[in-house]
């Protein structure tokens, strides 16, 4: 029986991040050079699942009212962190000037949270990393 292999698609979700942001023409291009689409997300799609976005998928009609932290956050998915990949587009990244504090992979779990659950979940980590670092 042959395994059934199921790709991701090759995305990078830009919450409080766009094309008037500082570093996002460098973004973008490390985008194209990795075959990665980006999407701007914003209020509108809080309350949409992360894999659904990442498909390309429209968000439902409504949003939850929650409030999410502004911070700039990069969702990535369908990079490979074994062939590398992943690293590379983060480099990449890096190196564009883009001040995307908060950065996460898409993960089999966390595909299935609504993008509001992810940023705040990405917002409590960042938060607790750098409250031990002072």
């Amino acid at each position: 029986m042959k395994a059934h292999i199921h790709w991701e698609p090759r995305c990078a979700l830009l919450w409080r991040f766009d094309d008037t942001c500082p570093g996002y023409e460098g973004l973008a291009r490390a985008a194209r050079s990795c075959g990665v689409t980006l999407r701007t997300v914003g209020n509108g799609e809080l309350g949409a699942l992360v894999g659904d976005l990442c498909a390309g998928k429209p968000a439902p009609a409504f949003a939850p009212l929650i409030a999410v932290p502004e911070r700039p956050a990069m969702i990535v998915s369908g990079l490979s962190h074994q062939t590398g990949e992943l690293g590379r587009f983060i480099d990449l990244v890096k190196d564009s000037g883009a001040d995307l504090p908060l950065r996460a992979m898409v993960t089999p779990t966390s595909k299935e949270w609504t993008l509001s659950r992810l940023l705040l979940e990405l917002n409590q980590e960042h938060d607790a990393v750098n409250e031990g670092s002072h």
